[in-house]
């Protein structure tokens, strides 16, 4: 459900920004993914395909980049990428890694006409 919230907020944010600058039509809305958001990609399409219906965005594309998470080794604190298939800190081997405080979706852009 939390992924109905990011989408609301998204879609507040792209409204706001085409009523200030006269849009008529969203058309695309561009969106990062952080690899380790726990979020569902679909979810978050679908949560935008119900709340677009009706308004200036409705049938506007979601385009979703996904990106590497960042972390820090706590053990020796290199930082390195991570991936859910990254067990070990490639510096030292260390199995402690936190994953670092960001956004798991960021609205990076939108289309207006």
């Amino acid at each position: 459900m939390h992924e109905l919230g990011i989408a609301q907020e998204m879609l507040k944010i792209a409204l706001d920004y085409a009523a200030k600058n006269n849009a008529t039509r969203i058309t695309q809305f561009s969106v990062a993914m952080s690899a380790a958001a726990d979020e569902s990609e679909d979810s978050l399409r679908f949560h935008f395909d119900h709340l677009t219906r009706d308004t200036i965005a409705q049938d506007a594309r979601v385009d979703i980049t996904h990106i590497p998470a960042q972390a820090r080794c706590l053990e020796c604190g290199n930082d390195l990428v991570w991936t859910t298939d990254t067990l070990n800190c490639p510096h030292c081997s260390s199995a402690r890694i936190r994953v670092l405080p960001q956004d798991e979706f960021k609205l990076t852009s939108i289309d207006v006409e």
